[in-house]
């Protein structure tokens, strides 16, 4: 039997599928390890990634020894998995069914469905079906009931998943089991559906088929609405429809993440809950969407955006709940190991109490980029809010704060929340001075100004040549790089130049870059290099006319995906590996934004290469 912690998969070794309300992740040897229930933010049903024994699982794949190979059908987020064996070949499709809101109202499947499709390709291949579910992050009792040979319902409290297997099935205590034969040609169907108080659905073999086509259909529709046709057009499409999956319809909020506390450093304590929308996150992708040509889904988040914060506003919390809800306290599961053996399980997010200004500058500055992209009207409700938020940072751009990364030591003067305060005020004066929205637009660039010569007499350290984390500080921070992709000085600028230079030296760990190196950030341990660094690395570098430089560092970045184009949140460079938490919205942001940054740079337009990339 392996070590305790090598039976844990790889956190890259994971891909997605989901419904835009909830996902499962997939190992490569055909097991779903991860699945929370109904929402991303509930409950694990299948927790086996955060803990071995307890955790649960869903697992279809030979009984022998095979070799694998993965892709996403066509420009769609339905994942095959074909197992090859000495005996023949067979394909495991998995999917949660997406339709268009007509199709959505007269549908008769459950909103929460995972469906296991199995296909003989060649040969005859013997299979094994394992199927665990232990609901509530595996921390409770469970009855599993066996309807029939081929129908089972596991059950905890008002909640209940209901498995129809093609295959008879022996159930023992929680567990289900099954062998079985696949010839070619054969096609067998699982359908895992979830409910509330309700009495199981069961759906037919025919309509089962007819979500697959219906799914099909609906993921190469919305690829095709997707107008980039630049360099690497399949990485940044693959980026944008898992974008989608982590949206959470309803709302119109976008999860951080799809996965809980996996660790930052193997066995460490950085385990963090991203099943959460941060601001920062929406904001970019409403940029990022409306680069694409995606204006419904910049919308929906621009919506998601207006309620989340309006309960809060003019101060803003950093995240919020899917719904939109300000107070996401965090615990721990200490009932969990975690992954390899990483504690604590994590579930929260304390950071939702933080203050952090640069997400003021990131959401005026997606309002902006909406506004001005769609030629939108302003509403008064939208218009008091944009004017209060500038107001708020006027009067209090000052004060120290937590900054982007979310340290969990004492409140400091981050130099990026400086910019990002500018970036605010500047955004929404532009508003003003367009008639746009009414506010005081003179004292918003007078404090804007104030912003900007603090930053450039302070922020900037002329000895080591670079901006620095802090006002007044030496230590460098990644997120510096960000001063030119939002304006505040341009690419070419020697300061920015320098900057980039010096970030390249000091924070490099064998190719990719740190957010920060030496710096104390309340937390013990160590972390990974962080994937959105190296793509903003790339748009610096693009910005600032080194286009061949920042080709080569993207394309190194994107050694970090997976064999499906799945990106977590860091990356150890020496061992090859994945590390935190996957798939991490903001990495996939970083991709599609520095594509578009050195696609604009190569057009060989400078004022391409100043503004927020776009594939207009």
């Amino acid at each position: 039997m392996a070590p305790r912690a090598e039976r844990y998969p790889e956190i890259g070794s994971y891909a997605i599928v989901g419904d835009s309300r909830a996902c499962a992740l997939v190992s490569l040897d055909g097991s779903v390890d991860w699945m929370c229930l109904p929402r991303f933010d509930s409950p694990s049903v299948f927790g086996r990634l955060l803990d071995w024994d307890r955790g649960g699982y869903f697992r279809i794949a030979p009984v022998g020894p095979y070799t694998v190979r993965r892709r996403y059908v066509d420009a769609t987020n339905v994942l095959e998995t074909t197992f090859m064996t000495a005996d023949g070949e067979v394909s495991v499709l998995d999917f949660m069914p997406a339709q268009g809101e007509r199709r959505k109202r007269r549908a008769l499947a459950p909103l929460r469905m995972l469906i296991r499709l199995v296909q003989g390709r060649r040969g005859t291949v013997r299979m094994c079906l394992e199927y665990s579910p232990r609901p509530d992050y595996g921390g409770g009792g469970i009855g599993l009931r066996l309807h029939g040979p081929t129908e089972i319902t596991a059950s905890r409290g008002r909640h209940a998943t209901h498995l129809r297997s093609d295959v008879p099935v022996d159930v023992t205590g929680a567990d289900a089991r099954a062998e079985f034969d696949v010839a070619a040609g054969d096609r067998l169907r699982f359908p895992m559906s979830y409910s509330l108080s309700e009495p199981a659905v069961l759906v037919s073999d025919v309509y089962i088929d007819i979500l697959e086509r219906d799914t099909l259909a609906f993921w190469r529709d919305w690829s095709s609405q997707v107008t980039y046709d630049g360099p690497w057009r399949a990485q940044v499409l693959r980026s944008a429809l898992t974008l989608k999956l982590l949206a959470y319809a309803p709302s119109g909020a976008i999860a951080a993440a799809a996965t809980t506390s996996l660790p930052e450093e193997i066995g460490g304590v950085r385990n963090w809950d991203y099943r959460f929308c941060w601001i920062r996150d929406a904001a970019f992708t409403v940029k990022t969407f409306l680069s694409l040509g995606l204006e419904a889904e910049a919308t929906a988040f621009v919506g998601w955006l207006m309620h989340a914060t309006r309960q809060t506003a003019p101060r803003l919390r950093p995240l919020y709940t899917l719904h939109g809800e300000p107070h996401v306290p965090e615990r721990e599961l200490a009932h969990l190991e975690g992954y390899r053996a990483s504690r604590p399980v994590r579930i929260g997010n304390a950071a939702a109490a933080q203050g952090q200004f640069d997400v003021y500058g990131e959401l005026v500055d997606a309002f902006d980029a909406y506004i001005q992209d769609q030629d939108a009207d302003v509403g008064s409700d939208e218009e008091r809010f944009i004017a209060g938020i500038a107001d708020y940072v006027a009067a209090h751009w000052r004060q120290p704060d937590s900054g982007i990364w979310e340290a969990r030591a004492a409140p400091r003067q981050y130099t990026h929340s400086k910019v990002m305060a500018w970036d605010a005020l500047v955004h929404a004066a532009r508003l003003a001075e367009q008639g746009r929205i009414r506010g005081d637009s003179r004292r918003w660039r007078g404090e804007a100004d104030a912003v900007r010569a603090e930053v450039l007499e302070r922020g900037y350290n002329a000895r080591i040549g670079s901006f620095t984390q802090v006002l007044g500080g030496e230590a460098l921070d990644a997120s510096t790089l960000a001063i030119a992709l939002v304006g505040f000085l341009p690419g070419d600028d020697p300061r920015v130049r320098s900057t980039i230079d010096a970030v390249r030296r000091k924070l490099d760990h064998h190719g990719f870059l740190l957010r920060y190196r030496d710096v104390d950030d309340g937390l013990p341990g160590e972390e990974g290099t962080f994937l959105v660094c190296n793509f903003w690395l790339a748009c610096a570098l693009a910005q600032s006319g080194e286009v061949d430089d920042a080709r080569e560092v993207f394309e190194r970045t994107l050694a970090a995906a997976n064999d499906v184009g799945v990106l977590s949140e860091q990356w150890d460079p020496l061992a090859r590996r994945a590390l935190g938490n996957t798939p991490q919205g903001l990495s996939h942001l970083g991709l599609i934004t520095a594509a578009l940054a050195i696609r604009n740079a190569e057009s060989g337009a400078p004022e391409e290469r100043r503004r927020w990339p776009s594939a207009k």
